[in-house]
């Protein structure tokens, strides 16, 4: 799905909000977002094509759902267009993987885990 110029205003509008309110700089949402503070910039300008990574992304950090928010989304959805998605999960083990294996829908990471002395 290719975003168009007023899904890129709504990203734009919708980052300067956030902006004011959470008293955040484009540099701290940038490292949030993985990106130098110049790719930031050139998505919410139309320097650079947005990603869905970088909807989903920035839409997850400002706890807002991109399918009410993008309106190419919201059309899609409305439409019934929608037939899957990528969704992306992010794990911290306190400690070291030793084996990740998956079966179906289910994923099994096992690892060590040594306590620290208190």
């Amino acid at each position: 799905m290719q975003y168009t110029e007023k899904d890129r205003q709504v990203l734009h509008d919708t980052w300067m909000s956030y902006k004011a309110k959470m008293r955040i700089t484009q540099i701290e949402m940038a490292k949030k977002l993985s990106l130098t503070q110049l790719e930031f910039s050139n998505i919410l300008r139309g320097n650079s094509v947005i990603q869905h990574q970088f909807v989903n992304d920035f839409c997850g950090i400002l706890n807002i759902d991109p399918v009410l928010t993008i309106p190419s989304l919201r059309e899609v959805a409305q439409n019934g267009g929608f037939t899957h998605a990528t969704i992306k999960n992010t794990f911290i083990f306190d400690g070291e993987i030793t084996k990740v294996t998956y079966v179906g829908n289910q994923l099994v990471v096992e690892y060590e885990h040594t306590p620290i002395d208190s």
